[in-house]
C-alpha cells in the first residue's frame, strides 16, 4: 500500500523548537519521541502545539520532507502569492525570479512544480499534528481546562489548514458545492483517503470551529499572538462564512471576533502611521542621499501592535534570511526585494486612495523615487514601491509576520452586513474603520451595490500585501483584470503574462501534486482537477 508522502512524523516538527523546551527533551530525545511520550505529559502536549505554531513560518529545507527553495518559507509565501496573482501588485522586474511564475498563473497549473507540492503538503502536516494532538490530548494527566485549550486550538488549526487548501485546490463554494474538493483526514495516519465534496470539507471546517469555539469556554486568553485564541476562532469562522456566501454568519462571527479583541480601540490611529513620505537631499539639494521614512512597527512587530489578532515572532534565532517574507518585500538593503523584485502598488489602485488618507503613506508616491544607501549599498526604490511590510530593524532580518489583524474583521462585518441588506449597519461599520485611517472620511450614503464597491474597494486597500485579494476574485467569481501600462506604474504585460482571466475559469483551480496522485492510493490521474 503507497503511503501519502505530505505527512510528516510528529518529531520532525519538535527539531524546531527553541531552548523553552530543553529540559523536556533532554528526558525525550528528538529522534526517538512517538505520539505516546509526546503526550505523557502537559509540557510534551505544548510542545507539539508549538511545533505545529512553528511549522507556519520555517523555511524548509531537505530532501524528502522539505522545499528547499527561497519562496518555501511557509504560510507567508502562500499570502505573497494570493497577492501577486491578484490584480494590485506589480512587480518591478524579473530580479532573480522568484514569485515571477505565480505572478504569471503558470505554477500553479504546474503539478510537478516544487511550489504546488509545498502549498499542499504543508497545511497537511499542520492537520496531521492537529489530528494527533485532538487524538492524544486527553489522556494527558493535567486539568481539563489546559487540555481544553490545547485541544480548541488543534481543532481551529486544522479548519485553517483546510480553507487555505479549499480556497486553493477546489472550487468556489458558491459556485459548486458538490464538486470534487479535498482528502479529509480526522485521526493520525497514513492511509489514503479520496477527495470529499467542497461541501464536506467546509462542514468540516464549520464543525471544528464550533468545537474550538465550545472548547475554548469564553476564555480568550493565550500566552502570545503566535497561539490561537477565541478572537482568531471567530475571525476565521467569519473568513469561512465569506466563502460560503454565509452573510449572516460572517456577520455575527466578525463582530465576536472585534469584540473578543477589545473593539475600535484597539485599531490602528493615524499617529501609528507614517508621516508623509519625503526626500532628504544634499548640500545643493540635488542629489538625494536618504529619506526620512521610518518602518511602521504595526506591520512588523507583534508586541507593539493593537491591531494584531495573530501572527508568529520572528527573532534573530528563527529568521529564514533571504528565504523570508521580509527579503521579497523590503527594499531598502540587500534582500531580494532590493534586486529587481521590489512590490508595487499599480497606479489605478494608488489614485483611489484619498489625498487625505494617511495610508497613502505606505508606498513611494507616484512622483518620487530614490535609491537606498543603507551601509553604502544602493538599490533602485521605484515609484509606487511599498514601505508597508519592512524589517524592524534596517539591515537586519526579524520581523514578525501579521495573519490576522482587526481591521480585516471590520471590513468583513461592512461586507457581510451589506450583502446582506443592511445598508445602513454596514454603513456605520465602514466609517468606523476609516475614520481612523482618514480625517475627512464621511458616513456613506452609498446603498446597495454602490455600498458594496465603495467596502471592497477599502478592503483592496487596507488589506493589500496581506493576502486576500486572489481569494477574494475566487470566493466572488470575479474576473481578474490588470490593468495594462508599465510606465504609468500598473502591469507590464511581459511581466504580468497574464491580464485577463474569466470568472469560473479551470484555471483558478490549483492542480493536486503529482507526487500526492502517486503516493494516494485513493486518488488517480482522474480526481486531478481540469
Amino acid at each position: 500500500m503507497k503511503k501519502l508522502n505530505k505527512i510528516i512524523a510528529l518529531f520532525v516538527l519538535v527539531l524546531f523548537m527553541g531552548s523553552c523546551e530543553k529540559e523536556f527533551l533532554e528526558t525525550a530525545p528528538t529522534d526517538q519521541l512517538s505520539s505516546d511520550v509526546m503526550f505523557e505529559s502537559i509540557e510534551g502536549a505544548n510542545l507539539a502545539l508549538n511545533g505545529m505554531y512553528r511549522y507556519l513560518y520555517a523555511f524548509h529545507p531537505g530532501e524528502g520532507w522539505g522545499y528547499g527553495n527561497h519562496d518555501g518559507f511557509g504560510h507567508m509565501a502562500h499570502l505573497l502569492e494570493m497577492d501577486l496573482m491578484g490584480e494590485d501588485m506589480v512587480v518591478h522586474s524579473a530580479g532573480y525570479g522568484w514569485f515571477n511564475s505565480q505572478h504569471r498563473w503558470i505554477t500553479h497549473r504546474n503539478q510537478n512544480a516544487g511550489v504546488t507540492h509545498e502549498r499542499w503538503r504543508m497545511p497537511y502536516a499542520i492537520i496531521n499534528n492537529a489530528n494527533l494532538i485532538i487524538f492524544y490530548i486527553d489522556e494527558v494527566d493535567a486539568p481539563t481546562g489546559q487540555k481544553n485549550r490545547i485541544k480548541a486550538q488543534a481543532y481551529a488549526a486544522r479548519a485553517f489548514a483546510y480553507y487555505h487548501l479549499a480556497m486553493l485546490f477546489a472550487p468556489a463554494y458558491t459556485d459548486d458545492p458538490g464538486a470534487p474538493g479535498l482528502p479529509i483526514y480526522l485521526e493520525p495516519g497514513q492511509e489514503g483517503h479520496p477527495r470529499s465534496s467542497v461541501s464536506d470539507v467546509f462542514d468540516l471546517i464549520t464543525d471544528d470551529l464550533d468545537m474550538a469555539i465550545a472548547l475554548f469556554d469564553g476564555d480568550n486568553s493565550r500566552p502570545h499572538r503566535s497561539h490561537i485564541n477565541l478572537a482568531t476562532t471567530h475571525g476565521f469562522a467569519a473568513r469561512a462564512a465569506l466563502a460560503m456566501g454565509d452573510w449572516t454568519a460572517a456577520r455575527d462571527h466578525a463582530d465576536d471576533a472585534i469584540d473578543y479583541h477589545g473593539g475600535a480601540g484597539n485599531l490602528f490611529t493615524q499617529a501609528d502611521y507614517p508621516e508623509e513620505f519625503s526626500l532628504i537631499y544634499d548640500d545643493d539639494e540635488e542629489t538625494v542621499i536618504g529619506y526620512d521614512f521610518t518602518a511602521m512597527s504595526g506591520f512588523n512587530n507583534a508586541a507593539v501592535s493593537s491591531e494584531w489578532m495573530w501572527g508568529s515572532i520572528i527573532n534573530d534565532e528563527h529568521a529564514t534570511i533571504y528565504a523570508s517574507y521580509m527579503s521579497h518585500m523590503d527594499p531598502r538593503f540587500m534582500t531580494y526585494a532590493s534586486l529587481g523584485g521590489q512590490k508595487k502598488i499599480t497606479r489605478v489602485l494608488y489614485d483611489m486612495i484619498p489625498e487625505t488618507d494617511v495610508r497613502r503613506n505606505l508606498w513611494v508616491p507616484p512622483d518620487k523615487s530614490f535609491v537606498g544607501n543603507y551601509g553604502g549599498y544602493g538599490a533602485d526604490i521605484p515609484p509606487l514601491t511599498q514601505m508597508k511590510k519592512l524589517v524592524q530593524e534596517l539591515g537586519s532580518w526579524p520581523a514578525d509576520y501579521i495573519y490576522m489583524r482587526l481591521a480585516e474583521m471590520f471590513m468583513i462585518k461592512a461586507e457581510a452586513q451589506a450583502r446582506g441588506g443592511e445598508d445602513g449597519a454596514a454603513a456605520q461599520t465602514l466609517y468606523d474603520l476609516i475614520s481612523t485611517r482618514d480625517d475627512a472620511y464621511a458616513l456613506s450614503t452609498n446603498t446597495g451595490q454602490a455600498l458594496i464597491d465603495e467596502i471592497m474597494l477599502h478592503r483592496r486597500i487596507e488589506l493589500w500585501a496581506e493576502g486576500h485579494r486572489w481569494i477574494d476574485l475566487k470566493r466572488l467569481d470575479l474576473d481578474l483584470v490588470r490593468v495594462a501600462g508599465a510606465d504609468d506604474g500598473n502591469h507590464d504585460p511581459g511581466m504580468a503574462g497574464i491580464l485577463e482571466v474569466a470568472a469560473g475559469e479551470r484555471t483558478w483551480n490549483w492542480l493536486i501534486p503529482q507526487d500526492e496522485l502517486d503516493a494516494n492510493d485513493a486518488i488517480g490521474a482522474g480526481d486531478q482537477n481540469p
